[in-house]
């Protein structure tokens, strides 16, 4: 009998003291993998993040009338506020002084090769630049602007937006997984001015119709590209530069060039500080 009452509370004792070790276990192990889930997550990005930046586009980019374009004015604000240590331009061209000057800046391109056009003009494109630029310098960021030369060529322009997805779909098929595009409109054109716009095709009324038009397509690509789950952003330079800020008709002025570097610089900074 005795030894029955015995045993009885000792094997209740030790299933307890099992039972509330195998629960406490648990616990620690639970609270030590969320830790180190949590530890991993925040290890992911950390702020600021150091970048490749690629900029790429037409004479716009380059710099055509004023050598460095915004990139420049851009290079000169992150270095102001201490981030050009973050910021590495990629490219196979320099142009402009300022502390890293690479880009990819094609003066006359348009977003694929003109062979033929109404126009009579024919000019290279940088979807035939993709492959190679982005295999040589493996940018994690790109501002892209293109599209003037098109409007400029009359070329295909009712198909200008399935052109443009796909310029777009190639790059991101280079991009990493992370990677961004911030995809630009482009200014308006003064028709008024003729240093390289044709009066016999274009009025200033045809000319806007033509940008705003061809605005209305970039915007939808890329909201398709974030439906489709693509790191993309609109970068609206057409609400920054008016006509007079430009020099010719379609290149900006030296003052226009720094409100675009102004304008970039609040995308790109935003980026690299993670807000």
């Amino acid at each position: 009998m005795y030894i029955v009452k015995l045993i009885v509370p000792i094997l209740l004792s030790a299933a307890l003291l099992t039972s509330c070790g195998k629960s406490d276990g648990s616990s620690k192990t639970e609270e030590n993998v969320s830790a180190a889930q949590a530890s991993s997550s925040q290890a992911e990005v950390q702020y600021p993040r150091s970048i490749k930046l690629m900029a790429f586009g037409d004479s716009i980019t380059e710099g055509f009338t004023y050598k460095g374009s915004y990139r420049v004015p851009l290079a000169n604000m992150l270095e102001e506020n201490g981030l050009s240590q973050y910021v590495d331009f990629v490219g196979k061209k320099k142009a402009g002084e300022c502390y890293d000057n690479q880009h990819c800046g094609y003066t006359g391109y348009s977003i694929d090769p003109i062979s033929e056009s109404v126009t009579g003009d024919v000019r290279g494109g940088i979807s035939g630049k993709v492959d190679e630029l982005f295999d040589l310098y493996t940018p994690d960021v790109v501002m892209l602007q293109i599209g003037t030369n098109d409007i400029l060529s009359l070329y295909e322009l009712d198909d200008a937006g399935t052109r443009l997805k796909n310029l777009v779909d190639s790059i991101f098929e280079k991009l990493p997984e992370d990677g961004m595009l911030y995809l630009a409109t482009i200014p308006y054109m003064d028709a008024k001015d003729n240093t390289y716009i044709s009066a016999e095709f274009f009025t200033v009324e045809a000319m806007d119709k033509y940008v705003d038009e061809y605005n209305e397509k970039v915007k939808t690509v890329v909201q398709e590209e974030k439906a489709a789950g693509r790191n993309i952003e609109l970068a609206d330079v057409n609400s920054v530069i008016a006509k007079e800020d430009l020099q010719d008709g379609v290149h900006p002025t030296k003052e226009g060039y720094e409100k675009l570097g102004k304008f970039w610089y609040g995308i790109i900074s935003k980026y690299v500080k993670g807000e």
